[in-house]
């Protein structure tokens, strides 16, 4: 049997960005849904801030707080010491540009795909209500581009962000950029190439492919057809 178990919705890209980590390291994991609009008392124990993912070690703790981690970045980089991923770089500097990158996927990219774009447009939906198009292409022409462009500058011709090396902020950056294509498909290819191959290649990897899957299962019926924001 696992000793770990996630907490959370699929459909969450900080749930994403944690099984990426984990099928990365190679570790089997149980998976335990959470209703987001309604939390349970016992998860809110254990998830003080209201949020998804809460990871389990039980070889630590098998009830209450204890063996728990509540943030998606604790967790990714407790599963990177014990299984020894490599998701942190080769170098001192190599970490800190990881984690730097991982915080702006994070913030203030998670800021707009989440909340400008995902939500106006899921959230109504999961209600039987018109989703939000006005916000999303609002937030799709006026705020994206700013993160596209230094998110290009930043690849300039490479595969991975962080020395050439898949690392926890490619992962990052994926879960965030593989949200926006669920819904509303890749940055332009024309402007911003390098970007969207990178999302197409985080698309291919372990982690990305088991839950992007159930997200299309999950979130097929409501939007049958990725929405055009041009």
């Amino acid at each position: 049997m696992p000793v770990l178990v996630v907490f959370g919705s699929p459909v969450s890209p900080f749930v994403r960005k944690v099984e990426a980590v984990l099928r990365h390291s190679g570790q089997a994991y149980d998976f335990e849904s959470i209703n987001i609009m309604d939390m349970p008392d016992w998860f809110l124990e254990i998830s003080p801030l209201r949020r998804i993912p809460v990871l389990r070690d039980k070889s630590i703790g098998e009830t209450g707080i204890a063996g728990t981690l509540a943030d998606s970045s604790a967790i990714c980089l407790y599963l990177d010491r014990k299984y020894d991923a490599g998701l942190y770089g080769a170098t001192a500097f190599d970490a800190g540009q990881a984690a730097w990158l991982e915080e702006y996927a994070d913030s203030d990219l998670a800021m707009t795909v989440g909340m400008k774009v995902f939500r106006p447009i899921m959230f109504p939906r999961f209600a039987g209500q018109a989703s939000d198009i006005e916000t999303a292409r609002k937030a799709w022409h006026e705020k994206l581009p700013r993160n596209f462009d230094y998110l290009e500058r930043l690849l300039d011709g490479k595969d991975f962000f962080v020395n050439d090396t898949y690392s926890i902020a490619d992962i990052a950056i994926g879960c965030q950029l593989t949200q926006l294509d669920l819904v509303v498909g890749l940055p332009d290819r024309q402007i911003w190439p390098g970007l969207a191959a990178h999302t197409e290649n985080m698309k291919a990897r372990p982690g990305f492919t088991e839950n992007l899957a159930i997200c299309g299962k999950m979130l097929g019926g409501l939007l049958p057809e990725k929405i055009d924001l041009s």
